[in-house]
């Protein structure tokens, strides 16, 4: 038994409508010193916004990211899916899924996921029941998401995370093979 799968894709690298959204941020805005860099990667099957750079844990800092804005339009339809995706590739290394709501207003508020980004490209689910509240007691509402965010943080390391395709999902049901 295996249960189906849709996607509805926020992003992907290979359409030219979607790409422009996507920021970076890392933690020089709070005296951090580590740096983030958002770069394109446009190799055959290799396409994808990449999160790059070194993550230090000097003057308290910690983290790089690159996030992406969620509108209204975005979300139109999704009280009919069961989590976000991404389909991504990287250095082996454990990266987070940041989700930020209209709710939380302090900036190191998230609801969070952990995945590790392998050398091939790997589709990632994860509900949104499972994401876990980070300094808040707010429940996650995904109704008022406001940012997606690839994180790289909490220890010293050399990041270096592409992101191919992200979106919601919905399980569409058990089927048998």
């Amino acid at each position: 038994m295996t249960a189906s799968l849709m996607h509805a894709p926020l992003f992907r690298a290979d359409d030219p409508q979607t790409t422009n959204r996507w920021r970076t941020a890392d933690d020089r805005v709070m005296g951090g010193e580590s740096v983030a860099h958002m770069d394109w990667q446009h190799s055959g099957m290799e396409q994808g916004v990449c999160l790059r750079g070194d993550v230090s844990l000097a003057n308290r800092g910690g983290f790089i990211q690159i996030k992406w804005p969620v509108t209204a339009g975005d979300l139109v339809n999704i009280d009919g899916y069961t989590g976000l995706y991404i389909h991504a590739m990287g250095n082996g290394e454990a990266y987070n899924l940041h989700l930020r709501t209209r709710w939380l207003w302090l900036p190191w508020q998230s609801y969070r996921q952990t995945f590790h980004a392998e050398p091939q490209p790997r589709y990632h689910y994860f509900p949104f029941d499972a994401f876990e509240p980070y300094k808040t007691d707010t429940p996650f509402a995904p109704r008022q998401l406001k940012t997606i965010a690839v994180v790289a943080i909490g220890r010293a390391f050399t990041a270096d995370v592409c992101v191919r395709e992200m979106g919601f999902y919905s399980r569409l049901g058990d089927t048998t093979d």
